[in-house]
């Protein structure tokens, strides 16, 4: 006996309707489609986050990972000021972007920040630099940083100290002053080290980030270029700057520069209230 077939089923329109296992295939495809899609933008966004945590030296692995900086120029016919003098930054010409080492050795004109940070004793915070930095390695100085591309001064010093010290530091601010009119052109000579010749032409800004709590009370997450710390007063800073400059061991980094800013800090007292 012949079996007759089935009968073909029609839609409204005279269409042969999808069999279930085409549909499950197109679904499958879709499925696989999207998560292609979503690892590609998680791949992406991986690559994008931490702009400026991506911006340190990894030593241990022997790579360098950039750090893009703004770079200027000084107007026509204007004459290079001298170091430690102010500076209005609207003067500068802007001339694009240069990585960090690329900035150095060529000298390029660049932005950055000096913090001079107390706690609500007055006492002032420390940082020794790694054995691994380029210059000034296992001296003592302030924490300091470079403005990244596209970065407002006031945002520099929110972002240094996040990344030096710890997220949880910048809740405990609770004031953060320039301490001059104008920041101050750094001009520095470091010579030429075992990474080339480096050069600063630094445009500094000088801030007095103030806290509201004793150090005691202060949870510190240091990076990994900075091998200690220490807070100290701020008068006992100033006399331990002032020998060091008549001394022949370098224990703090350019501490004539350190002392002549640390005479402007002003303490206040303030407490975060809770």
């Amino acid at each position: 006996m012949v079996q007759e077939p089935e009968p073909t089923l029609l839609t409204n329109h005279g269409v042969r309707p999808f069999s279930r296992p085409a549909f499950k295939t197109k679904t499958l495809i879709m499925i696989a489609i999207f998560i292609i899609l979503a690892v590609h933008a998680q791949l992406i966004m991986t690559n994008s986050l931490s702009k400026y945590g991506q911006a340190k030296l990894s030593f241990a692995e022997g790579t360098v990972l950039p750090e893009d900086l703004d770079v200027f120029d000084l107007p026509p016919g204007f004459k290079e000021p001298s170091h430690m003098s102010s500076l209005d930054p609207n003067i500068l010409i802007s001339i694009g972007h240069e990585e960090i080492d690329a900035v150095h050795s060529r000298g390029l004109i660049h932005l950055g920040a000096w913090m001079f940070i107390t706690d609500a004793d007055g006492l002032v915070l420390l940082l020794q630099r790694g054995p691994q930095l380029v210059t000034c390695p296992n001296t003592w100085s302030l924490t300091g940083e470079h403005t990244a591309r596209g970065e407002e001064p006031i945002e520099t010093v929110k972002r240094g100290i996040t990344e030096e010290l710890g997220d949880d530091l910048l809740d405990d601010v609770v004031s953060i002053q320039n301490m001059t009119a104008y920041p101050q052109y750094f001009l520095i000579d470091w010579g030429t080290t075992e990474y080339g010749k480096r050069v600063d032409r630094q445009l500094t800004y000088i801030w007095h980030v103030q806290l509201g709590k004793k150090h005691k009370d202060l949870h510190l997450g240091l990076d990994d270029e900075v091998a200690n710390h220490k807070w100290v007063d701020l008068e006992t800073f100033k006399e331990q700057l002032e020998e060091n400059i008549g001394g022949t061991k370098e224990i703090f980094c350019i501490p004539e520069e350190l002392k002549y800013y640390a005479d402007m800090v002003k303490l206040s007292n303030h407490t975060l209230d809770r």
